[in-house]
């Protein structure tokens, strides 16, 4: 009925009550995750991703609901600290056969699926790569790093002048108007 090797469903063995896929593993169609990231820095799997979805089938149509669960790692954007982050997407979608439903365009939660199988794993990844953090930081208040000396500023204090001018518009610090 399910591969979950490959999150593939035949639509035609789905029973009315649709079934349950509860899985910890480490997906093979996930791996990418890394790129599909917008943000900065290097982003690390930490866990096996628990996957969580009540999947039912009404006529043809098909429905998903459920939640995705993993860790991940990500150096913090202002002091370069790793980060721990815990993701916990929800998965809620609509698929339904062809390629429009009644001529219309498809909702966010909408989607189609061709022939008599569904690969959820691509709707699994979309929603995970949605769920990313576009910056990362390790907390609201961090200081970052010195823009001279590159001390982590939550750590350590520098000398560093704080008010330093831009060579380039050093002259106009004497300018009176």
């Amino acid at each position: 009925m399910i591969s979950t090797k490959a999150m593939v469903l035949r639509v035609s063995d789905l029973a009315e009550d649709g079934v349950h896929i509860e899985t910890l593993e480490e997906p093979e169609w996930l791996v990418n995750l890394p790129e599909l990231w917008s943000g900065s820095g290097v982003l690390t799997l930490l866990s096996k991703i628990g996957i969580d979805l009540q999947v039912t089938k009404v006529l043809k149509e098909v429905s998903v609901i459920g939640n995705v669960r993993l860790s991940i790692q990500s150096p913090c954007s202002r002091c370069v600290e790793p980060v721990k982050i815990e993701l916990n997407p929800e998965v809620s979608l609509v698929l339904s056969p062809g390629d429009k439903i009644g001529g219309q365009d498809l909702s966010l939660d909408h989607e189609t699926y061709q022939g008599e199988e569904v690969d959820l794993s691509n709707y699994i990844r979309e929603q995970v790569a949605i769920s990313l953090p576009v910056k990362v930081v390790c907390s609201e208040d961090c200081k970052g790093l010195c823009a001279t000396c590159g001390t982590n500023l939550n750590k350590d204090s520098c000398d560093c002048e704080k008010d330093q001018v831009d060579p380039r518009f050093a002259i106009l610090k004497d300018l009176k108007i």
